[in-house]
């Protein structure tokens, strides 16, 4: 009987802690997500968009903001959601920015006299007027700033006691016809056309790294977005003009630089013609301000040769003697940093027992290069009165500012760097090593309820 109450009480412990784990994990797994339905085509002229919300907990108010291309769709009217077959009442909605080719509503969302609902449904319902032409296409951007040309405020979701909700946004598009209109069929022989209009099909060429959002325009007038994957040439459409010169346009966002960019060419077409235009590669690196340092000693001994960038410590290394050079490394400066930047070098050389420092000043408007050179001292060098405490001597370089080009001209080659140079931390910034080394935020408390169960399950296996 002793043994049959134990194994019970075995087994009832472990369905405990299976159930407690069960709970946690799901918990754990889920996440809140807040994503923009709309439909691919639209060939109406009215049509309804939901901002849907999935596995959510508590939600009691909250605000997103959309991004979308005026000359295409329009905001007419936003109508409340319902979540788990509960009502999300709209407190208001805006306009918070209102331009040409650019709008941004702003929804507020509110569910008063309750602790906030849970699951899955929509925020709201968002009705658009089509105001664009066939062809036409519209991001539909939910608080996503990188999107949307820094115009867009994050959303925010919270619960019922005022604490944020996390989620995750996603975006959506729209284009405004029937799908057939964007295959671009050829023209026929039986065209109607108009025969005083020459036609001109223009094509796109993506050179960057990564797939791009392109926009078209032909002179001001908005054509066509169309995504051009990377080292890809892409058919936009043929469009009828007038015979004569036409600019042509197109734009898109770059994420690596977080940047938008326009090209635009002047072509003149008669009859059939073809235009390519073509992107620019563009990187993170493109306007990156920046200063590899080497150091080369001609002095006989091996020194430990300190660098400081703008009287600010930054690395110290051993270099060997007889002109061997050392790597201090690439540092970077903001843009709205002054251009002239000082390099001072400080040493201390064994046979004078005498610290010496050298400082460079140079211009850094893009990626450059900057050498410092340690200079060759005697004991002859120094005269002593006596009863006088040797001075650092400062051995300034006989230019205070070293230009781009100079500094470009002055890198040494890396294969020169010699197998002897080792790298050295300063003691003084071991105080600032453990910054990041805090312990975060605690654990949920389902975590806790999973730790407790575990621990009650180690007692009383013990004292079974």
């Amino acid at each position: 009987m002793h043994r049959q109450n134990r194994t019970l009480q075995q087994l009832a412990i472990i369905a405990l802690i299976l159930t407690l784990s069960a709970i946690f994990v799901a918990h754990a797994a889920a996440e809140t997500t807040v994503s923009v339905a709309a439909p691919e085509f639209e060939s109406g002229s009215i049509f309804d968009v939901k901002i849907e919300i999935g596995d959510v907990e508590y939600l009691d108010s909250g605000k997103f903001e959309l991004f979308f291309d005026p000359r295409v769709v329009r905001v007419t009217d936003v109508m409340a959601g319902s979540i788990d077959d509960t009502k999300m009442p709209i407190d208001r909605w805006t306009y918070v920015h209102d331009l040409d080719t650019k709008c941004v509503i702003e929804v507020l969302f509110n569910l008063p006299g309750s602790s906030g609902v849970g699951g899955s449904g929509h925020l709201a319902t968002i009705t658009f007027e089509v105001t664009g032409e066939d062809g036409n296409c519209s991001f539909l951007n939910i608080s996503n700033e990188a999107m949307s040309d820094g115009l867009l405020n994050n959303g925010e979701l919270y619960d019922g006691v005022g604490d944020e909700i996390p989620a995750k946004w996603e975006n959506d598009m729209v284009c405004i016809g029937d799908p057939l209109s964007f295959d671009d069929p050829p023209d026929s022989d039986n065209s109607t056309q108009d025969a005083s209009k020459a036609r001109v099909t223009v094509f796109v060429k993506n050179r960057d790294d990564d797939s791009l959002n392109i926009e078209l325009y032909i002179d001001g007038n908005y054509k066509k977005n169309k995504k051009v994957s990377k080292d890809k040439k892409e058919e936009y459409s043929s469009y009828p003009l007038d015979e004569g010169v036409h600019t042509f346009m197109i734009r898109w966002y770059d994420s690596d630089t977080d940047e938008w960019y326009e090209k635009a060419e002047d072509h003149s077409v008669s009859g059939t013609t073809a235009v390519t235009l073509m992107t620019d590669e563009h990187t993170e690196d493109d306007d990156k301000l920046s200063a590899r340092v080497y150091v080369k000693n001609l002095d006989n001994d091996d020194l430990d040769v300190y660098l400081y960038i703008d009287e600010v410590y930054k690395k110290y290394k051993k270099i060997s003697s007889n002109g061997s050079i050392g790597d201090y490394g690439e540092y970077e400066f903001e843009e709205d940093e002054d251009a002239l930047h000082s390099f001072k070098i400080e040493w201390s050389d064994p046979r004078t027992d005498v610290t010496y420092e050298k400082i460079v000043r140079s211009y850094i408007t893009t990626e450059e290069a900057v050498t410092l050179y340690v200079d060759k001292h005697t004991e002859e060098d120094i005269i002593l009165l006596p009863d006088e405490t040797p001075t650092p001597v400062s051995t300034r370089s006989t230019s205070t500012a070293t230009t781009s080009r100079s500094a470009g001209d002055s890198q040494p080659s890396i294969k020169n760097t010699p197998s002897s140079t080792t790298f050295h931390t300063d003691p003084t910034l071991s105080e600032n090593s453990a910054e990041d080394n805090g312990l975060g935020q605690g654990s949920t408390w389902y975590t806790l309820i999973g730790l407790v169960a575990v621990l009650f399950a180690l007692i009383q296996i013990r004292r079974i």
